[in-house]
């Protein structure tokens, strides 16, 4: 089945020896049937946002399987909202926000967070890695701000923080890279939906093989599954 894997990275990860590069991951694509990756390059994440959102950009650009994700960090407010603007000017319509790297709590009380969700009104969707954060990982004043489809990637302890934020709004949905422990994807699709769920990996940095393996194995109906892998993402995306 056709499969998007919407959490990947090229670059080099602090303290880590991984192959993160371009080639490293269209192996790691083609051994397991991803035929659509979603890249952040983490020069976005850990040195200069311009910098690595234009290098995710040119990498992706020659091919098609690949589609990149600008990061935008609030405390570079106000240069982060003038990023917002140009990422969407050049046609980039996913944004990654990375509040454990960059250092501040997914809240609305983070006034800078605030303007950049209302920035991102553009955004066909949002991916945000609060993964080993404390509980909540989520603000509940915050839920009514998301402006698309935001992905949290959460491990199975934070997931139902999660499933309580999205009762209060349509836009907090799962992505499921860290949704490692036994029966934690089947938890987020029956109380979540599986309209709201979406694969993603984190390859090469985490081993794509078993993201996969966590999904196609998972007790789900079949119909689940392909919108888990695909269709989700696809009927966001186009």
């Amino acid at each position: 089945m056709p499969i998007t894997d919407c959490y990947t990275i090229l670059g080099s990860w602090p303290q880590t020896e991984v192959d993160l590069s371009l080639d490293a991951l269209a192996a790691a694509m083609q051994a397991r049937g991803v035929s659509r990756s979603l890249v952040t390059h983490t020069t976005a994440i850990f040195y200069d946002s311009v910098l690595g959102n234009d290098q995710a950009r040119q990498l992706c650009e020659p091919h098609a399987p690949l589609t990149p994700v600008a990061v935008v960090n609030p405390l570079r407010y106000p240069d982060c909202l003038a990023e917002v603007q140009r990422c969407l000017g050049l046609g980039m319509s996913v944004f990654r926000l990375c509040p454990r790297e960059h250092g501040y709590p997914f809240s609305g009380q983070v006034g800078p967070l605030r303007e950049v969700l209302r920035a991102l009104e553009g955004a066909k969707l949002v991916l945000v890695d609060v993964s080993g954060l404390p509980t909540p990982v989520i603000g509940a004043d915050v839920e009514d701000l998301l402006p698309a489809p935001t992905a949290f990637t959460v491990n199975g302890e934070q997931l139902g923080t999660v499933l309580y934020a999205a009762k209060q709004g349509p836009n907090v949905w799962v992505e499921t890279s860290a949704l490692d422990s036994g029966g934690a994807v089947e938890a987020a699709a029956k109380h979540l939906g599986a309209q709201r769920v979406i694969f993603g990996s984190g390859a090469p940095l985490r081993t794509l093989g078993s993201a996969v393996m966590s999904v196609q194995y998972a007790e789900l109906p079949e119909a689940d599954r392909n919108a888990i892998f695909e269709g989700n993402v696809q009927r966001v995306l186009g």
